[in-house]
């Protein structure tokens, strides 16, 4: 173990030595709840979706840039395991944490006691909480702290491999969300009224690094219909509508996600000292959260929007009294164990609390072993991109794809069928409401319906259409589809697209 690592060491078991008994009994509670969640929480459909990225290399994905299906290969080579994917995650948060420590103690500017509260306080924090779901925003957070990390380390010791260390995770980080772009814009706005203490070229060595993987995922893009750039800033926001309600939600949720002790913890006894890793933590943290202020104005912010920004804004908590951090750390630990307990609890009834429309559905996710056992294993069909991904991955059928479907999410599966190739063929679908059934009747000549119960009161239907219509399916289906999801608008360089080649559009 080298001098500088055994220093590291030493200083973590004194910081640890120092909590109080009880400190330490909530940290392990803490461990205990977010391991039996990993394995609680039944597979959902994101998830499902992002492994299956993992199952097929490739240069991008039609939602977003490639990251989180490169990670998930990565994974998959040494196990194709649900909680071994989630483990990525649930790892993730103890690395951020630790990153948290070692962005406030890298010039010795605060307190490692402050510094090692404040990180203490974020991993038991219900946002960490969030980590045991292994999906793109795990990744983003993932990178983007790494690369923020090393960004500051090139700044405070002037080092063109830290530099190129910071650019490769920056880079990671916009291929695995086109949110990270905020905090790119941040630090290169930090870069330039900074020139004068750090100088330019470091900052321009990461940028043009980062510009490289800007590079493949526009690439990607001119050779896959704009198909990341036409979701994320087109078809997202198609239908959004002015509600001032959604920014109060919004606000709401950030103050939660922020912990309000914390807030007001902050508001009371900050002191701001114009310290590097306050500073780097305004520029990284705060353009993501007040773009989606503006955003909220018409659309409703997703829980993990702004995740990038969270362990980022807790580095301003190293102003803190440390009876106030050792306050936050209580009751961020306490908050999450209430949470998980209650979520915990409520997955046996899960079934009995969803919303009458989704309980049918229930099972493919729940017992998707038991819906497995009764589905043949040959090509077959469901109606949306989330059934799609859990039984592809859970009944090892990779020939399973997307029938019917007029959604803006979870298109990837257009790339892998050619639905003129089906015409006039026999296909079998999968099912989960009987309403459906007559909308799917209307693509074939006739259809046969089998009744599928994996548990008693749920009931499938397994339809074997007969002659597909691909004609009626073209014009009712996939132009549609075309015109909302794959025709660019014209001032964007014309692009290679499979979608539109398939259908002669």
């Amino acid at each position: 173990m080298s001098t500088i690592a055994r220093s590291n060491h030493n200083a973590f078991s004194s910081l640890w030595a120092g909590l109080s008994a009880p400190e330490k009994t909530l940290f392990w509670l803490f461990i205990l709840l977010k391991c039996a969640l990993l394995f609680a929480i039944p597979l959902t459909g994101d998830e499902a979706y992002f492994i299956v990225w993992g199952q097929d290399l490739s240069l991008g994905y039609y939602d977003h840039p490639p990251a989180v299906g490169w990670v998930n290969y990565l994974l998959s080579l040494v196990a194709d395991n649900l909680y071994w994917y989630r483990s990525f995650a649930f790892f993730s948060s103890a690395l951020i944490a630790y990153l948290i420590y070692k962005l406030l103690t890298l010039k010795s500017e605060h307190d490692f006691k402050l510094a090692f509260y404040v990180a203490m306080a974020f991993f038991v924090s219900p946002v960490s909480l969030m980590f045991v779901i292994n999906a793109n925003d795990t990744v983003l957070v993932f990178f983007g702290m790494i690369g923020v990390f090393w960004f500051a380390k090139a700044m405070q010791q002037q080092s063109w491999q830290f530099a190129v260390l910071a650019g490769v995770f920056l880079g990671m980080a916009f291929l695995s969300k086109y949110f990270a772009v905020f905090l790119l814009t941040g630090l290169l706005v930090f870069s330039v009224l900074n020139v004068r203490t750090y100088g330019w070229k470091l900052p321009l060595l990461a940028a043009v690094i980062v510009l490289l993987f800007v590079g493949e995922n526009l690439y990607f893009n001119l050779t896959h219909c704009w198909n990341n750039i036409l979701f994320n800033f087109f078809s997202r926001t198609r239908h959004s509508e002015v509600d001032p309600n959604n920014v109060l939600m919004y606000l709401g949720m950030l103050l939660l996600m922020l912990s309000p002790l914390g807030v007001y913890y902050w508001l009371r006894y900050a002191k701001w000292n114009r310290g590097f890793s306050q500073k780097l933590a305004v520029y990284a943290g705060l353009p993501l959260l007040l773009v989606l202020v503006l955003v909220s104005f018409s659309n409703v912010i997703g829980l993990h929007w702004p995740l990038l920004s969270i362990p980022l804004i807790y580095l301003l908590y190293v102003t803190l009294p440390q009876a106030q951090l050792k306050g936050l750390y209580l009751f961020n630990a306490v908050s999450s164990l209430v949470i998980g307990v209650v979520l915990l609890g409520a997955l046996p009834f899960l079934s009995q609390l969803l919303p009458e429309s989704h309980k049918s559905e229930a099972a493919i996710y729940t017992q998707t072993d038991k819906v497995c056992a009764l589905l043949p294993q040959k090509t077959m069909f469901t109606l949306d991109y989330s059934s799609q991904s859990a039984l592809s991955y859970y009944c090892k059928n990779d020939n399973i794809h997307v029938f019917m479907s007029t959604s803006k999410y979870g298109r990837e599966d257009d790339k892998k069928v050619n639905y003129k190739a089906l015409a006039g063929q026999d296909l079998t679908m999968f099912v989960s409401k009987q309403k459906d059934l007559d909308k799917v009747a209307r693509f074939f000549k006739e259809v046969k319906v089998e009744e599928l119960k994996p548990l008693e009161g749920v009931v499938y239907y397994l339809v074997t259409g007969k002659s597909f219509d691909y004609s009626a399916y073209r014009q009712q289906i996939l132009l549609p589809v075309y015109e909302q999801y794959y025709r660019a608008p014209e001032w964007l360089p014309e692009a290679e697209c499979r979608f539109k080649q398939n259908y002669d559009f």
